[in-house]
């Protein structure tokens, strides 16, 4: 949860939409940044620096920085939990979350409080703490890296899945009063799975659409009154064939000629 109740509150004071708007938001930065980080780690670019060991260690500030992403994903939905979750979907995704990001352990005698994905995050932001360093480790492979920190290991494309997870339970959470706003932006991400997807509901829409449609009305009958008279304005600035002009300057006759 948010550490200081100070902030909960300012959230509850925010609008409910507005609310909905940012976890979306920061929801979907967090897991296209899951997403960018990891696309690095199994296909790594061009080596900033030439050298032979380059390459390697460009993949491990990928990794570093795709467990930094995951953490502020869990962060946002931990805090949708808190102030943007009246349907009380997360706390079962998260749930879920915890269970899928637990690793795997090393070895038979695990100490009471295993090692989780945040405090692989803790050893890689406080690396000049050894005692909070010590035991990180990490191997390469060909569907991503593996991780090990205290007697866990953690494989980053099992973290990718969690964090997908996790990401469509906030979607699902906060989408329908994010989508309520129709004068809100539309999502950074578009669900693909028609499942997840919750239909936009935009207050007001019915009579939105009538109102379109009245003014799609007028519109057409104005433009045909407007090609009517222009083309009433072209025939009338026409000029008359030779016979006509020619009868019409003799006047009217008023008798036979002798």
């Amino acid at each position: 949860m948010v550490t200081f109740r100070r902030e909960i509150r300012l959230w509850h004071e925010t609008g409910v939409t507005q609310r909905a708007l940012m976890i979306r938001d920061d929801a979907d930065t967090c897991w296209l940044a899951c997403q960018m980080q990891h696309s690095r780690i199994t296909t790594p670019g061009l080596a900033v620096i030439n050298g032979p060991r380059s390459a390697t260690i460009q993949r491990r500030i990928d990794v570093d920085l795709f467990v930094v992403s995951l953490n502020r994903l869990h962060a946002v939905a931990r805090l949708a939990a808190e102030v943007a979750d009246p349907r009380n979907v997360l706390p079962a995704a998260l749930d879920q979350f915890s269970d899928q990001t637990a690793g795997f352990p090393l070895s038979g005698d695990e100490p009471d409080q295993p090692a989780t994905i945040r405090s692989v995050r803790n050893a890689l932001e406080h690396g000049q703490n050894l005692a909070i360093r010590g035991g990180l480790g990490f191997a390469s492979g060909p569907d991503g890296w593996w991780i090990s920190y205290r007697g866990r290991m953690f494989q980053t494309q099992d973290l990718l899945a969690a964090a997908q997870h996790l990401h469509r339970a906030i979607r699902a959470a906060v989408d329908p009063e994010a989508f309520s706003d129709f004068h809100g932006e539309h999502p950074f991400i578009e669900l693909r799975d028609p499942a997840t997807i919750v239909r936009p509901w935009r207050p007001g829409s019915g009579i939105v659409a009538r109102q379109a449609a009245a003014m799609a009305q007028i519109g057409a009958g104005l433009s045909a009154h407007v090609a009517a008279k222009i083309i009433e304005s072209q025939r009338s600035r026409r000029p008359l064939p030779r016979t006509t002009r020619a009868a019409a300057d003799a006047g009217p006759s008023c008798g036979l000629a002798s």
